[in-house]
């Protein structure tokens, strides 16, 4: 007979990093403070989570014998009570699930929707300019119908093995029980009084009582979702959907509208109607490996593949062992990727995405054909894929956010999960319901829905999913899983992910040298590299040499949170970016002699 015992390791790395970013629209999160340690863990099963009460969770799902997708449900279930400035079971979630007893890949979509009676229009002004983002965030009309728990259900019906209710166990006890405060916990609470919580009772009196951040030392209490999760242990998603929980929410939304007319948000004919949908995973070839990810109406899932497919062409042709040449290979082929995906994405269910075009071979050498060696492009203009000959449409000013999560699985079967899930700013919409974070998606479409005549692909429409940058990927080998990835970070999350699979795959690096390792990121008109003091001598060179191409460089603390997982000898090895308060563990199998 087998048993398991959990193994977890934490390793120490230096990386001197600032201690809190500063609040903008671009990045409202913070980064961890001065001297990090990466935690990693290695064996048969591996999890790895943003917090370390949820990696806990997830972990005694497995040892219960539980699957990846059971594992997932713990995890998001305790996120929801720990790291709710994240997501949570009020926002939304893409979910990538490799069944191994099944050899196929799912892509299970959780995304929020706009209401049915949402506006084109509905981030517009009387005069003809947009309503500001920090302004449209605390808007209860900014709240998308949440997926999270819709998926999580359909993901339990397809893959689970533990009872449904067995999944919320740790999470109600820690509502119930409380817990203690983590630094990033309590710096995101004063992250969100900066973007404004005036709008919310709830959130003053749950975040601030009495003014004042929830002591440090003393356990966190949050009943009214203790009860909630109680509600939903017992009745799954009807109760979400059609129950108690519907009910409390709507009710808490239609007292907001009674108090301004002008406020759409959603009713319970858009709960009612809710559904996951289930999309064909976004694969290509890259070298000797199999990329998959997220199909529209993620962006992100895009980006990165034509990133890799542009970077690969360009590598080939220009192959060097000089550091500044392959980062600013990789700037260029971020930029480019950008200026497609603020282009052509948007949910399929408004305009047809020409996503075969996007991701085809001659299209993906046609655009790192456009890309100079010897100097910067800046702006780029977007491509014109095979099947984007009828669409003529503007592109959209980059979106903002950064309440996202991620976390990577993989269960003693075998089965493997990427799973990305969000509330889209810190704190969501800093409205609850049933202590419930609920999020703010809706300002993920554009605010604008057209420029100059030309519809934008993202705009504003009842029912339609919102664009988004979340990229969980999953990376294949002779057809079987080796990698699992994914990072929160708003419309910078397929830049993380490319860094991240070029330094796991291309260089060779352990899990914990990935995600340590310094990130390179852009704008159209400018190149980002982390604010870092962990920059040795000849990488401060790399900094001269993208200067000497051209381009402008920018500095910023990067919010990243990658989790990965790599398989490698024989076994699982899995790391927690350094940057936020992330765990891995893993289970151990004790062979009997």
């Amino acid at each position: 007979m087998k048993t398991y015992k959990p193994f977890g390791l934490i390793l120490l790395f230096t990386l001197p990093l600032p201690l809190i970013a500063q609040v903008n629209w671009k990045s409202p999160e913070s980064i961890d403070t001065k001297k990090l340690s990466v935690s990693t863990a290695s064996g048969q099963a591996v999890v790895v989570t943003a917090n370390p009460l949820a990696s806990d969770a997830a972990l005694r799902a497995l040892e219960e014998g539980g699957t990846a997708m059971d594992a997932v449900i713990s995890a998001q279930t305790v996120l929801t009570v720990v790291e709710p400035q994240s997501s949570g079971l009020g926002g939304g979630s893409f979910l990538l699930y490799w069944d191994q007893a099944k050899k196929t890949l799912y892509a299970l979509d959780g995304r929020e929707t706009a209401s049915a009676q949402a506006e084109e229009d509905m981030w517009m002004t009387s005069d003809g300019g947009v309503v500001p983002w920090l302004q449209a965030t605390r808007s209860p009309s900014a709240i998308g119908v949440p997926g999270t728990t819709a998926l999580l259900w359909e993901g339990h019906r397809e893959f689970g093995r533990l009872p449904w209710k067995t999944n919320f166990r740790r999470s109600i006890q820690l509502a119930k029980e409380g817990f203690i405060p983590s630094p990033r916990f309590l710096r995101s609470i004063s992250l969100a009084k900066t973007l404004g919580i005036n709008h919310s009772r709830t959130f003053k009196s749950l975040y601030l009582p009495n003014g004042s951040l929830p002591k440090q030392n003393i356990p966190f209490h949050n009943k009214k979702l203790a009860a909630t999760l109680i509600r939903l242990a017992k009745g799954g998603i009807n109760e979400f959907y059609r129950g108690k929980v519907a009910n409390e929410l709507i009710t808490e939304l239609q007292l907001q509208q009674k108090n301004n007319k002008e406020i759409r948000t959603i009713t319970h004919e858009d709960l009612e109607n809710y559904k996951v949908q289930k999309r064909n995973p976004i694969c290509r070839k890259y070298k000797s490996w199999k990329i998959c990810s997220f199909p529209p109406p993620s962006g992100g899932g895009v980006a990165v593949l034509q990133a890799l497919g542009t970077y690969e062409f360009l590598s080939k042709a220009n192959w060097s062992d000089n550091t500044i040449t392959r980062w600013h290979l990789l700037a260029e082929s971020l930029r480019f990727a950008d200026a497609d995906r603020s282009h052509w994405i948007g949910d399929p269910i408004d305009w047809p995405v020409p996503l075969k075009g996007l991701l085809e071979e001659d299209y993906i050498r046609e655009r790192a054909n456009a890309i100079k060696i010897s100097t910067t492009t800046f702006r780029p203009l977007p491509g014109k894929p095979k099947g984007s000959e009828l669409l003529d449409l503007a592109s959209q000013p980059r979106t903002a956010g950064g309440g996202t999560t991620h976390l990577v699985v993989v269960d003693l079967d075998g089965n493997v999960a990427s799973y990305t899930s969000s509330v889209e700013t810190v704190f969501g919409s800093r409205h609850l319901s049933g202590g419930m974070v609920l999020n703010n998606q809706l300002t993920d479409f554009s605010f604008l829905s057209n420029v100059s005549g030309k519809p934008i692909a993202n705009r504003i429409k009842p029912n339609k999913r919102p664009m988004s940058s979340m990229s969980p990927v999953i990376v294949f080998r002779d057809e079987r899983p080796i990698l699992a990835v994914g990072s929160p970070g708003g419309w910078l999350i397929p830049h993380y992910v490319t860094n991240a699979l070029i330094g796991a795959l291309d260089l060779k690096l352990s899990p914990k040298e990935v995600v340590s390792q310094n990130l390179l990121s852009v704008q159209p008109a400018y190149t980002v590299l982390e604010q870092s003091n962990n920059w040795s001598k000849s990488q401060a060179n790399i900094q001269k040499g993208l200067r000497s191409l051209g381009h402008q460089i920018k500095y910023s603390s990067f919010s990243s949170g990658i989790a990965l997982i790599k398989w490698h000898k024989g076994s699982w090895h899995g790391a927690a970016d350094p940057r936020r308060e992330g765990k891995a563990v893993s289970l151990q199998v004790e062979k009997k002699h």
